[in-house]
């Protein structure tokens, strides 16, 4: 099951999907994607306390970016740092949406839009070497998860993993959520 009801006393999902049995990419104590996550959780990506309400995350992950230009050539550091960002945020779909059942799609969305963002414009640097175009990839489908709803966000996630759970919850999200997005010019 992917959601459970709001009346249910247990608070854990029964998930039976291959994420649950693959093994965890090596971390390294140091490197650039390291330093980018100490970084980024140091700006409140991961910390549920922390809103970018009032942020645009597009400016937000480009401006983190900038400190961190060795993202640009080094393949292995770019992969290590999008896996664990995925990883990050799919653990955070999983548990939120069968804790909180029915209400988490239709509650306002979280710092998974930022992060979510950071996985976009780190797939980006991968395509283009110029950084321009890069930011300009990356506003065009940053405004499209900013201005749509969890959909949206599953959608994007479920795309690049490959766990039938992901694909389940972005069919719920379908059933559940209409098709919404902000029309910005672009």
């Amino acid at each position: 099951t992917i959601l459970r009801d709001n009346s249910a006393s247990n608070n854990t999902a029964a998930f039976s999907c291959e994420h649950r049995l693959a093994a965890l990419p090596p971390i390294p104590r140091e490197g650039p994607a390291v330093s980018l996550m100490n970084y980024i959780a140091g700006e409140g990506f991961f910390d549920r306390a922390t809103t970018f309400a009032d942020v645009n995350p597009i400016n937000c992950c480009l401006m983190s970016m900038q400190g961190f230009p060795e993202f640009k050539e080094e393949e292995s550091e770019r992969s290590l740092a999008i896996d664990l960002l995925l990883r990050f945020v799919r653990n955070v779909f999983l548990h939120d949406s069968s804790v909180e059942g029915e209400t988490w799609f239709h509650k306002r969305r979280g710092n998974e839009i930022v992060i979510c963002t950071m996985i976009n414009l780190l797939e980006l640097l991968k395509t283009s070497s110029v950084w321009t175009v890069v930011e300009w990839r990356a506003i065009k489908m940053g405004n499209k998860l900013t201005g749509g709803n969890r959909r949206d966000l599953v959608k994007f996630v479920a795309k690049r993993l490959p766990c039938t759970c992901m694909k389940d919850l972005h069919s719920a999200a379908r059933k559940k959520l209409a098709k919404v997005a902000i029309c910005r010019g672009c």
